[in-house]
């Protein structure tokens, strides 16, 4: 899992760069800037909750068993 999230970090930090390379071009127009960034921040958007999610279940304690556990648990059998 470990590679998973060293991999989204930098990529993540690739979109940081292409970003900043992007606004730092003078020569590139603002409506042309803003069109090359949106697909990229779109991207950091998806990454950023799939790495969240990946924590999630990261640090999810699972527990083996069918759904009959909890009916018994319940008292309703």
């Amino acid at each position: 899992m470990q590679r998973v999230f060293k991999s989204i970090d930098e990529y993540l930090k690739d979109l940081e760069k292409e970003m900043l390379d992007i606004v730092g071009d003078q020569s590139i127009p603002l409506s042309e800037k803003n069109r090359l960034m949106e697909p990229i921040a779109d991207t950091k958007k998806v990454l950023i909750k799939t790495k969240a999610a990946l924590n999630e279940i990261k640090n999810k304690e699972y527990i083996a068993g069918c759904g009959m556990r909890n009916i018994r648990q319940k008292g309703e059998l």
